[in-house]
């Protein structure tokens, strides 16, 4: 078994992982994720600087990812694609979708090798959810035969509250899912048993260690069952 993985590290420490999205890019958006499945495919050529801002890799270690045939091969030996979308905004310029690290006003700290032209230029731009529906049927068309497993956001709360807008994109992908027979795992379903604080970080973002560690076994399990299940 071998899985490509498209998303952030919530979702990195699988078993089987072949590493490109270590390599390459932590993806959040859907349309993140359809460039880079065209980039890995070699079907997508990013210019520079596109070749840094496009990939948070790229940004960290300032050094543009050139295509590689290594990265096909080892998307093409994959099963499955584990996607992770846990955000229904998109960094755009031209016609190319950023890293929100390079352009994001939160991470300026990260924005020293940012074109002023990008910085100035670029649009944060929402996406509908007809449009998220569209990205995630073309995903599931794009990357047959292998097999989708869809993987939300954890739907953290704010003074008992849901965070409306992360609620209303995980809601959205359960329906989406279940309309197109899609795979999906919900980690605030998951992991329900345990309170807030022991799994997410006061950023209401990234797991604790024992956040990753209990999702992780349970991801780990999922991929195992499907995998004896296919086979």
């Amino acid at each position: 078994m071998s899985i490509t993985v498209f998303g952030s590290c919530r979702v990195f420490y699988v078993y089987n992982n072949n590493n490109l999205n270590h390599l390459i890019n932590f993806t959040h958006s859907t349309k993140e994720v359809i460039q880079q499945i065209k980039f890995l495919m070699g079907e997508l050529s990013l210019p520079y600087p596109l070749n840094i801002l496009c990939f948070r890799t790229a940004i960290i270690d300032n050094e543009p990812i050139i295509y590689n045939s290594e990265f096909k091969k080892m998307y093409d030996e994959s099963n499955y694609c584990i996607v992770e979308i846990c955000s229904d905004k998109v960094y755009k310029y031209d016609t190319y979708y950023l890293h929100h690290l390079s352009v994001d006003p939160r991470f300026s700290g990260f924005h020293t090798n940012t074109p002023k032209q990008i910085l100035d230029n670029h649009k944060c731009i929402k996406q509908t959810p007809s449009e998220i529906e569209d990205d995630i049927v073309a995903i599931k068309n794009l990357i047959a035969p292998k097999i989708l497993v869809l993987v939300t956001h954890y739907n953290s709360k704010i003074n008992g509250e849901y965070i409306p807008s992360r609620n209303n994109l995980i809601n959205l992908l359960k329906d989406i899912s279940k309309k197109y027979n899609i795979l999906i795992i919900n980690p605030t379903e998951i992991l329900k048993e345990f309170d807030q604080e022991l799994l997410i970080t006061d950023d209401l973002a990234h797991y604790t260690s024992f956040g990753k560690t209990v999702f992780t076994r349970y991801l780990n399990e999922f991929m195992n069952q499907l995998h004896v299940s296919k086979n």
